[in-house]
């Protein structure tokens, strides 16, 4: 698979305002539940959590929008491919130090492959 399109830019990560209102809701939860064990499509997405490709897509569209998720390309055997999402966060922890709120967001690892087409298709 390869990449097609990531969230923010290297080195942004989204505000903890922007991730703890993703969080809140129940579809966000459930598509990067589902997509940390495999890449899926929207429409096994929808399939498998039983919500309408609409709402598959918002939620998808947001989780990418924030880097949280990664959109990449399968190839089928037909010659033609199918665009599949994958979550990237792998941990999220907010500490509260010295009457400040901090979060840190670490991503999955991502191979040099992946990153070189990545910062290529910036160019």
């Amino acid at each position: 698979m390869t990449p097609a399109r990531d969230g923010p830019g290297v080195g942004e990560d989204p505000t903890l305002e922007t991730v703890v209102e993703l969080l809140d809701d129940d579809h966000v939860r459930a598509v990067l539940t589902a997509t940390s064990g495999e890449p899926m499509s929207a429409r096994e997405l929808s399939d498998r959590l039983d919500i309408s490709q609409a709402t598959v897509y918002r939620r998808l569209d947001r989780l990418t929008d924030a880097g949280l998720l990664a959109e990449r390309t399968r190839p089928r055997a037909d010659g033609h491919h199918d665009t599949v999402y994958v979550a990237s966060l792998d941990e999220l922890t907010i500490r509260l130090r010295d009457e400040q709120l901090e979060f840190e967001l670490d991503r999955r690892g991502e191979d040099i492959a992946d990153r070189l087409t990545r910062l290529w298709e910036e160019f």
